[in-house]
């Protein structure tokens, strides 16, 4: 099992944002899906708390999913922060959520031209955040960072409110920690040999009693030997997510809620079958932290 340690300080690395606008210029993103997750419905309200409203819900590397617009507008949920490095994957999803009302909000001062509901228009900022990209995109209930995830996770906790927090009026009500994290694609995402500095860095983000919804892939069995360590997405099973959380010292409890197989068509199988693979699964943790 892994070892408590202190906060890790990484620094960005220059590929990453060239690796992920790539795969954003593809004609079909691999991972989108057009519905919200299915698995985050059924576990909503487990992973929320039944009798808990007012959360706050951080969403690492969101791309435009569904699942912020979902959770923004969900009655538990007070305020959604995602983050991506992709600017894409922000503008496709304002574009996508007109009733989010979504505008961005430049790192500089800048001055909207035209009509300010328009969803181009950029609206004036004050503040500087220190990520690399800066901008942001703001609609109700969301906010939408682009930047550098591990960028992000290793700033203080005065610098990740800047950031959050630009020319949001109600902001000293806001923390840097959130209530709950929701991982679907995030940790699958990353580079294997960065998943123990990821899963310390995530535990700080979160407050005391609360806790991650995360959802990992599993490639079973493979045709290729190389396609279970190729990726992303990669393969994370059960026994690798206890060794990198339950070593923890913020971590109370680690529960496999389900098992649900990713090949359910004839085009699913055909798409595993071309990154050679023959069965795989989707796996549902609840991890909680200590109070």
């Amino acid at each position: 099992m892994a070892e408590p340690q202190a906060l890790p300080t990484l620094s960005v690395l220059d590929d990453v944002h060239s690796f992920w606008s790539q795969k954003w210029a593809a004609p079909k993103l691999g991972w989108h899906l057009n519905d919200v997750n299915p698995l985050l419905e059924k576990y909503t309200d487990l992973w929320l708390g039944i009798d808990v409203e007012n959360n706050s819900v951080f969403v690492p590397l969101c791309g435009k999913s569904v699942d912020l617009a979902n959770l923004a507008s969900h009655p538990k949920v007070s305020h959604v922060v995602g983050i991506d490095i992709v600017r894409d994957a922000a503008e496709q999803f304002a574009s996508e959520h007109p009733e989010l009302s979504m505008l961005e909000y430049a790192n500089e001062i800048t001055t909207c031209q035209g009509d300010e509901t328009d969803q181009s228009c950029k609206a004036t900022s004050d503040k500087e955040c220190s990520l690399i990209n800066g901008s942001l995109f703001r609609g109700k209930g969301i906010t939408f960072l682009l930047g550098d995830l591990f960028d992000f996770m290793t700033m203080s906790s005065d610098e990740r409110l800047n950031c959050i927090n630009r020319d949001k009026p109600d902001a000293s009500k806001d923390s840097s920690q959130f209530d709950a994290i929701y991982d679907r694609a995030s940790m699958i995402a990353i580079e294997p040999t960065k998943r123990q500095d990821y899963t310390i860095l995530l535990g700080s983000m979160l407050r005391p009693g609360g806790s991650i919804l995360l959802i990992t892939i599993e490639k079973r069995t493979i045709i290729k030997e190389e396609a279970k360590l190729s990726g992303p997405p990669f393969s994370i099973d059960e026994m690798q997510v206890r060794q990198f959380y339950e070593g923890l010292d913020w971590v109370e409890s680690i529960t496999l809620l389900e098992e649900r197989n990713e090949i359910n068509s004839d085009a699913d199988a055909e798409r595993w079958k071309e990154r050679g693979v023959s069965e795989a699964y989707e796996l549902v943790f609840l991890i909680r932290k200590k109070k």
